[in-house]
Order: C-alpha cells, then structure tokens, then sequence
C-alpha cells in the first residue's frame, strides 16, 4: 500500500481529482465527509461540540447545524480561537475513522487516498506518514468564483475563507506532486491518471502496518 495525501485550498479542485483517482483505481478517504459524520446525529463529536459552542449550533435532529458552526468559527468576533477549538475537539475523531476506513488495505498493493484541506495547517497532529503529497493548486480569482457561482458564497466570505487557511506556497513546500485545478478538466485528468500511474507502481508489493 502506499499512503498519499491530497490537499489543497478551498475550491482548488481536490474533490475533482480525488474523484477521478476513485475512477483510476484509488482508494479515497474523505476527511471533509468524516467530519461531517462526526457532527451528524449520533456521531462521537456532537456533544463535545454543543458543549463548547452551545446548543443553538445544534439541529433538530439531534446532531449539529453545520451553517450555525460555519458562521460562528468564520465570522464570529472569536473566529479564530472558535475555529482552533472546534479544530481541536474534531480532528482526533476524524483521524480515528480513518484510521479504521483504512485498515482494511494495509497489507495489500492499494493506493489509499487521504483527502485532507488542512494537511498542511496539521502538520504532525496527523497520526499518518504520507508517502506522498499531491496537491491541487488554483489562483484564488478562479477559487473566489466558485465559491460564488457553486456554493453561493459573497465575494467576501470567499476571501474571508481563503485568508483562514494556510498560504499556497506552504502548502508547495510539503508538496511532492502538484495539479493545476484550473486547467480544463480533459488536461487536469490527463495529469491525474499520469499521476496515478506512478503511484500504482510504487504501491505493487509494498504494506506496511502504519
């Protein structure tokens, strides 16, 4: 197995490629699906979650309402002490799904995806080695339009969204492979499957236990 982990900012494209690794071969571990399921009804984050945020960023179905959370860790007057702590009470559940999501595959010749936004803002908080980091780079005009145009966000939450996370060229020193998120989708999946492929053979005969 060879472990690889995909970032990228906001609206880069990473759903995009990680989606077309899935279609190449590769198994992909969403870390933003975990983190929903963590808050959902019934999940391990609920409660720590309502205990610090109160319960107004709950929802009627017993889980937490993800829109109140948004607009407190990225709006509110404490944003960025919100944001570390919710952070901080989530990530470890996160980690700990993933850990079970792959086990399955350790011992085989797999290409197991971990799709993590905030790889670079966790440095060694991540219990993972990663024997390889993709990422998906944009300009931040083309991010800041999809974030209107697809999740209907204000110009400004857009740029309020890109400012809390870590700067690109952070996340290029950590970098060992590197896709262009905005170039046309015919060419941006070319260099997926030419990426996949190489990993596919560094990933024939190996396992590990980790």
């Amino acid at each position: 197995m060879i472990r690889v982990g995909l970032t990228g900012g906001i609206a880069a494209g990473k759903s995009t490629v990680a989606a077309r690794l899935a279609q190449d071969g590769a198994r992909i571990i969403d870390y933003d699906r975990l983190s929903h399921e963590v808050i959902a009804p019934g999940g391990t984050g609920v409660k720590p979650v309502l205990e610090r945020f109160g319960a107004d960023c709950g929802d009627d179905q017993g889980g937490v309402d993800r829109s109140a959370l948004a607009a407190r860790v990225f709006g509110g007057p404490t944003a960025d002490r919100d944001r570390k702590d919710l952070d901080d009470l989530i990530h470890p559940l996160v980690y700990d799904l993933a850990a079970k999501v792959e086990q399955p595959w350790l011992d085989g010749s797999e290409v197991v995806v971990h799709e993590v936004p905030l790889l670079t803002e966790v440095g060694s908080a991540i219990p993972f080695h990663f024997d390889r980091v993709l990422l998906v780079e944009a300009p931040s005009q083309v991010r800041i339009a999809r974030m209107v145009n697809q999740r209907h966000m204000t110009p400004s939450q857009a740029v309020e969204r890109i400012g809390s996370q870590t700067s690109s060229s952070s996340r290029r020193a950590q970098a060992d492979l590197l896709v262009d998120g905005s170039q046309p989708i015919e060419q941006m999946f070319e260099s997926v499957d030419r990426i996949y492929e190489e990993l596919k053979a560094l990933a024939k005969g190996s396992s590990r236990s980790y």
